[in-house]
């Protein structure tokens, strides 16, 4: 007996599909197919054939997720390039951590609590010194702890100014990693650039624009 309602032999996937074998698209690719995606359906052409109803842009939208294979391979041979770039990008050096480096980051979190905490002492000194002067004069004591509060703010002052002093060195030990090599960065960006516009020109305006009916 047939089946009222057979089922669809290639489900609905809203991910880009495998354009060659050993080729899955990576997140960057996606992301890239649904940027190209959303230039395609604000193509004048496209537009007028949905005659702006948002229903039928996102029917096309989603049918054009679903047939991404044929899409992505009508700019196979930019993604290959590309793909082949990206995967022969020299990977980072691995870097350790200087001895110098983990100092600064011991300064870093102590000119962060010290300040705070030595402020918040002067002030506390000062306080009291003004509140015993205004009630019940007492030198011996208001000196204290008018010494101590500025005691206090030389403490913060001195905190602060190391671990200014830990930013600035651990910005300067960062410095010398070696940069990335700038022309194989130039090279990956114009073959993405070019695979972004022949999935867009080869692939998806012509997919959009032959289903107006969608």
């Amino acid at each position: 007996m047939d089946d009222p309602h057979p089922r669809d032999p290639h489900p609905h996937d809203p991910h880009p599909h495998d354009p060659l074998p050993g080729t899955a698209p990576t997140q960057q690719d996606r992301a890239d197919f649904e940027h190209a995606l959303g230039l395609a359906l604000a193509d004048p052409a496209v537009r007028a054939a949905t005659a702006g109803d948002p229903r039928r842009a996102a029917r096309l939208r989603a049918l054009a997720r679903q047939q991404a294979a044929p899409i992505l391979a009508a700019a196979a041979p930019e993604y290959l390039a590309y793909r082949r770039l990206r995967d022969a990008a020299p990977a980072p050096p691995a870097r350790a951590t200087a001895p110098g480096e983990r100092l600064t980051g011991w300064l870093g979190a102590l000119a962060l609590v010290v300040p705070v905490v030595s402020g918040s002492a002067a002030a506390v000194f000062f306080l009291l010194g003004a509140v015993l002067d205004l009630s019940h004069p007492h030198p011996g004591v208001t000196d204290a702890l008018r010494t101590a509060a500025w005691s206090a703010v030389a403490v913060a002052v001195t905190g602060a100014l190391t671990g200014l002093a830990g930013l600035l060195l651990t910005a300067a030990l960062r410095r010398a990693d070696p940069p990335a090599d700038p022309r194989h960065a130039g090279q990956l960006a114009a073959a993405r650039s070019a695979w972004r516009t022949a999935l867009l020109e080869r692939g998806l305006l012509p997919f959009l624009r032959s289903r107006p009916d969608a």
